[in-house]
């Protein structure tokens, strides 16, 4: 890193530099969790009254996990990013291992039809979670490992899509569609950061594209999904009937809210209130003021993350780099995706709301990736203040 006198004055200036950590990024993550307590203590408090006999059940269980989180982020601050490269493959095994155990009765917890979950007798631990970071680790080492096959070769592309579309045939199992194509989109993302080749991707994304469409018009469910989505007010008590709820809470909400704890949806008439469509319950409280700062708040903090991956990146640390952009990606894909369910732009997928939706799995597993990031973001500290110290010795 060549730096002048004026840069080396501005870098060691810079707030990043005095508290050690990416100041915008901590910023937008801070709302974000903060909004994430707020909302589910909101969302879920009817529910909770009725089913557990503790209105801030959901809220409790929500910030246990986010102490967890934090408690578990303190190994993965403490960790080289070196380390977590040589631990990636062994954390996709695992997460095989933990997709086929989610299918073993008695291992496996049903809930609504679906088989997603672990048993851990105090707690269940939906195990899609841990796999989304697993596999954005493990491509990432990958990429590093195989660089020059990914930008040259087909097989270099196609073999993680192998991985992926490995995992995504055990999560449609669960059965889990909207899992399954998040981490198939991942995948192809990353490799087209590693700068594969556009006819290697075109040809996967078309097969991967196809398979999938098929795979959902295989199903009557998810044909009647497609369908209710298109015009839930066909069928408002049936099909179409959360969607409807959705748009519902969404127009109430108009310009300003109805204000914190003013939702009228949640109170039994939209299900999935804390989780899945927390966002539509947030827009009829805060109204559109308040989702345009969401959005801010998610744009900050993905461009904060893709400006670390960049520094990483050019201060030679390739599989931090790679694993800061796929985490980058998955944030800003599921937060779309589940922005988009809501509003009514995506057919109803069962993907919760990064940092915002109640649910122990999916806020653990943000604030380990939230904990990767700022990882790297302290290497790429280190890196340049040694850079620096070189400099004003040379100059000295």
């Amino acid at each position: 890193m060549n730096l002048t006198s004026k840069q080396a004055n501005k870098t060691t200036s810079n707030s990043y530099f005095i508290v050690g950590v990416d100041f915008w990024l901590m910023i937008s993550a801070g709302c974000l969790i903060a909004i994430g307590i707020i909302m589910v203590a909101s969302s879920s408090f009817a529910i909770a009254e009725k089913y557990n006999h503790d209105a801030f059940y959901y809220l409790k269980r929500h910030v246990v996990f986010i102490g967890i989180g934090m408690l578990l982020s303190t190994i993965i601050l403490a960790m080289k990013t070196d380390w977590m490269q040589k631990l990636s493959r062994v954390l996709i095994v695992i997460a095989i291992i933990l997709l086929i155990l989610v299918l073993v009765p008695g291992i496996g917890v049903k809930i609504n039809g679906a088989q997603r979950w672990i048993n851990f007798g105090f707690t269940r631990f939906q195990v899609v979670e841990a796999v989304k970071l697993a596999m954005i680790v493990y491509l990432a080492g990958y990429i590093v490992r195989h660089k020059e096959g990914v930008q040259t070769k087909f097989f270099g592309v196609i073999k993680p899509l192998l991985i992926a579309v490995m995992l995504a045939a055990l999560l449609l199992i669960q059965p889990d569609f909207g899992s399954a194509v998040l981490l198939l989109v991942i995948t192809l993302f990353m490799v087209y950061i590693a700068g594969a080749r556009y006819r290697d991707l075109t040809i996967l994304g078309v097969v991967s594209t196809s398979s999938m469409a098929l795979i959902a018009i295989a199903e009557p469910y998810r044909v009647q999904r497609l369908i209710s989505f298109q015009n839930p007010w066909a069928d408002p008590f049936d099909g179409g009937f959360q969607l409807v709820q959705a748009l519902i809470a969404i127009g109430s909400g108009k310009f300003s809210g109805n204000g914190i704890g003013g939702s009228v949806q949640k109170l039994f008439y939209l299900p999935e209130a804390h989780t899945d469509f927390i966002f539509s319950v947030y827009a009829e409280e805060m109204g559109f003021i308040g989702v345009l700062f969401l959005i801010a708040m998610y744009l900050i903090f993905i461009m904060r993350i893709f400006a670390i991956s960049k520094e990483a990146f050019n201060n030679g640390k390739e599989f931090a780099s790679f694993a800061c952009s796929g985490i980058a990606v998955w944030i800003a894909l599921q937060a779309f995706l589940s922005m988009g369910v809501n509003l009514g732009l995506l057919p109803t997928k069962g993907l919760t709301l990064p940092f915002i939706s109640s649910g122990g799995s999916a806020i653990l597993m943000n604030l380990l990736s939230l904990a990767i990031v700022m990882r790297v973001s302290y290497e790429n500290r280190m890196h340049n203040i040694k850079a620096i110290r070189k400099y004003q010795e040379q100059e000295a």
